[in-house]
C-alpha cells in the first residue's frame, strides 16, 4: 500500500483563472514525491462545525520545489472557503489518495479527452506521458473558449490538441465527443484516458470499445472519508459496487456500468 500523509501544507500561490475557478499551489515535500497521475487529495476546507468533511480534487500538477497544484471550481460553501485561503496560509491535507491512470512502460501514443474542469488530473498525465516520450494528442472541451483551462499547457505537451467549445469561440462547435472518431483515425492511439461530465465519458468508453482501445476513466463522486471506510462514493460495475475513493478514482472503462 502506498503512504498516505496527513500534513499542514503551505499556500504557495493562488491564482483565480476565470471568476469562481481557482488553481493553488501547496507545498509537501511528501504528496509531491508520491503522487501519481490521476491521485487526489482530502482538503480540510474552511473551519468549524459547518466544514466537518473535506473534499476531495485531483492532483493537477506535481511541481519542482517539493509542491503540487489543486485546480477547482467554487460549487459550494467548501469550495467557496478554500478559494479564500491566502498566501503562507496552512492548510490541512490528506493524500495522495485512490488509484493512478496506468501507463504500461512499452506505450507508445495515447488520446487524452477532457471535459470542462476535468482537464485537471490530465495535465498531471499529460507531465508524466512527456516525460517518457509518450506521442499523445488531445481533446479539451468546454462551454466557451474561456474555459478552456490549460489549453496552451497541453499545446506545449502535446503532439496537437484539438479544442471544442459549445458556443463556437474556440475551434469545433459542439463537444468534446464530436472528434473522437476523427482524431482516433488520426492519431491511432494505444490507450485513451478521460475525464469530465460523466455523459462524456460513456460515449469516450463506447468509442474505445467499438475500435478495441484500451481506455481509462476518471470519475468524480461525493466523498465524506476518502479512506473507503464510509462507503458514501459508491460506482456501479459490472462486477458489483466498488468505491471511487479506494478501488478509483481511475477505472477501466469496460468495467463500469453506466448510467442510461
Amino acid at each position: 500500500m502506498n503512504a498516505i500523509y496527513r500534513l499542514q501544507a503551505e499556500v504557495l500561490n493562488k491564482e483565480e483563472l476565470i471568476p469562481g475557478v481557482f488553481r493553488i499551489k501547496l507545498f509537501s515535500e511528501e504528496i509531491s514525491r508520491a503522487a501519481k497521475p490521476g491521485q487526489f487529495v482530502h482538503v480540510a476546507c474552511g473551519k468549524g462545525r459547518d466544514f466537518i468533511l473535506r473534499r476531495p480534487f485531483s492532483i493537477h500538477r506535481r511541481l519542482s520545489g517539493n509542491a503540487f497544484e489543486i485546480l477547482f471550481q467554487v460549487v459550494g460553501r467548501g469550495t467557496e472557503a478554500l478559494s479564500e485561503v491566502r498566501l503562507h496560509d496552512f492548510v490541512d491535507v490528506l493524500g495522495p489518495l485512490g488509484n493512478s491512470f496506468e501507463i504500461p512502460p512499452d506505450l507508445s501514443s495515447a488520446l487524452l479527452v477532457a471535459g470542462g474542469v476535468g482537464i485537471a488530473p490530465l495535465i498531471f498525465l499529460a507531465d508524466e506521458l512527456n516525460s517518457r516520450k509518450v506521442r499523445f494528442y488531445a481533446i479539451q472541451g468546454a462551454t466557451t473558449q474561456q474555459r478552456l483551462f490549460c489549453y496552451m499547457d497541453l499545446k506545449r505537451l502535446g503532439r496537437q490538441i484539438f479544442a471544442t467549445t459549445e458556443d463556437g469561440t474556440a475551434g469545433h462547435c459542439g463537444r468534446a465527443t464530436d472528434l473522437i472518431h476523427e482524431v482516433i483515425k488520426k492519431s491511432a492511439p494505444e490507450r485513451i484516458y478521460s475525464c469530465g461530465p460523466e455523459g462524456m465519458l460513456k460515449v469516450v468508453a463506447d468509442v474505445a470499445a467499438a475500435f478495441g482501445i484500451d481506455c481509462q476513466v476518471s470519475v468524480e463522486r461525493r466523498m465524506a472519508c476518502g479512506l473507503g471506510a464510509c462507503l458514501s462514493c459508491v460506482c456501479q460495475t459490472r462486477d458489483g459496487y466498488r468505491l471511487a475513493c479506494k478501488d478509483g478514482p481511475v477505472f477501466r472503462a469496460e468495467e463500469l456500468s453506466w448510467k442510461a
